[in-house]
């Protein structure tokens, strides 16, 4: 007698991303719950078990969803408004709309949008830094989408969301106790970088990362500026800086890391940290390229973000997968370097293990969560294939995302979203658009 499964996917090309990388040409996967269950050749799965829901994946490809490291998805209410400047006079700009413009309702209305469109290319996790992390939690929590968010820290006259700096680290240790153990909202404590907190609220940071066993994520040297206003007033560098405070650790996430010597780089991998690359915002706003070979030889974790379509006006990982190993393989002058299977896992395996959730995302394989996509290659841009990795890696994209599975529950299906009304959801942000716009017009901007 059959085993009874939920959902049945069968005749895929399965991209495993296991430790084997298997590739099945005619692969089945089960699942059962959340969980994946069975993963194999079609005629093997299908003669195990019977599903409620099969999806034919003939002419599609299967493989575990992508892990964006680094965002500020919210943000992408403001897509296209800050263009064609530095890093620090964007800040100050971006900074000016945020304090007229978010609000619990409007990041609500942002974050609806943004894992709209991660959905829709293919992102079923993101790390998500921005003000009123609660509403971007509960709104995952509606949509299915897996998010890792949590408390943020920064020091800035008129905060959006009105939290006094003294009282940031007793409503962030609120969002610990009421997320704790949820399945698809996942705590990270979040204060935003070393030249815009100060000791004390790092340290209070640090320590409630600790006491609630949760991961640590900020911004570091993202820009020379910022390396030389940390050494103006920290005496030192923004790792060094870190490190005296005992924050670099196993459990550390380091957005950008663009201006790092050689034993910077060592101290990284010394104390296990894992750097998020954001190539595509990092060369907009020409902060420069981060030394990611040095860093992978090193043995430094390095995984793939958007940061925000505020600055880089996409969350289209596939860019950043894309444009990463094309910049260093430039820079280096070794087109050998990054190999399309090394860059695939540090948006699926690696960037999972990276950032603390290997054990349940990231591949697929039984006893995994069903964080899956199903890509169209049946699309003039997909033929021919000789190389699946080289292909996912250089042809293939937001485009071929036909369907998305995350935590075992489909949430968008032959291109069309379940748990999200896009056409409401897209009214709500054209007419926050015109208010901001607005703002722009008469002098806000």
């Amino acid at each position: 007698m059959n085993r009874r499964a939920d959902i049945l996917i069968r005749h895929g090309l399965v991209v495993t991303m296991n430790k084997r990388m298997n590739v099945l040409r005619d692969g089945a996967v089960a699942i059962q719950g959340i969980d994946i269950v069975a993963v194999g050749p079609s005629a093997e799965i299908e003669s195990q078990f019977e599903a409620d829901t099969v999806l034919d994946a003939r002419d599609q490809l299967v493989m575990p969803g992508l892990v964006n490291a680094h965002t500020h998805s919210p943000a992408v209410i403001f897509r296209g408004l800050t263009e064609d400047m530095r890093l620090e006079p964007w800040l100050q700009k971006s900074w000016r709309f945020e304090s007229k413009f978010v609000s619990a309702q409007n990041v609500r209305t942002g974050a609806q949008l943004a894992q709209a469109e991660m959905i829709r290319s293919g992102t079923t996790t993101a790390l998500d830094m921005y003000w009123f992390p609660e509403v971007m939690a509960r709104v995952a929590q509606q949509t299915g989408f897996r998010l890792m968010t949590g408390p943020i820290w920064l020091d800035i006259p008129g905060a959006p969301d009105g939290v006094p700096m003294n009282e940031r680290t007793a409503r962030g240790r609120e969002f610990l106790q009421e997320f704790r153990g949820d399945p698809l909202v996942v705590s990270v404590v979040q204060p935003h970088s070393t030249y815009t907190v100060s000791k004390q609220l790092l340290q209070e940071a640090w320590a409630l990362a600790n006491e609630f066993g949760v991961w640590f994520n900020t911004h570091c040297s993202e820009t020379t500026a910022e390396v030389e206003l940390v050494k103006q007033n920290a005496g030192t560098s923004p790792p060094r800086y870190l490190d005296s405070l005992r924050i670099l650790s196993s459990h550390t996430v380091l957005a950008h890391c663009i201006h790092l010597p050689q034993d910077e780089i060592d101290l990284f991998a010394e104390r296990g940290v894992t750097v998020a690359h954001c190539p595509i915002s990092n060369c907009k706003l020409a902060a420069g390229i981060a030394p990611v070979v040095p860093m992978q030889r090193a043995g430094v974790h390095v995984t793939l973000g958007t940061d925000s379509a505020q600055s880089s006006n996409d969350l289209n990982l596939w860019n950043d997968m894309r444009l990463a190993p094309i910049l260093q393989k430039t820079m280096q002058g070794d087109p050998t370097l990054m190999p399309a299977p090394e860059v695939v896992k540090m948006v699926t395996s690696d960037a999972a293990r990276h950032i603390g959730l290997g054990s349940k995302i990231g591949s697929v394989e039984r006893g995994k969560r069903a964080d899956l996509l199903l890509l169209d290659l049946s699309m003039i841009h997909a033929q021919p294939l000789y190389d699946v990795y080289a292909q996912l890696l250089y042809a293939l994209g937001r485009d071929n995302v036909a369907t998305v599975l995350i935590n075992g529950r489909i949430v968008m299906r032959d291109r069309q979203l379940q748990t999200i009304d896009e056409s409401e959801m897209i009214g709500q942000v054209r007419e926050l658009a015109d208010k901001v716009a607005a703002e722009a017009r008469g002098g806000g901007g």
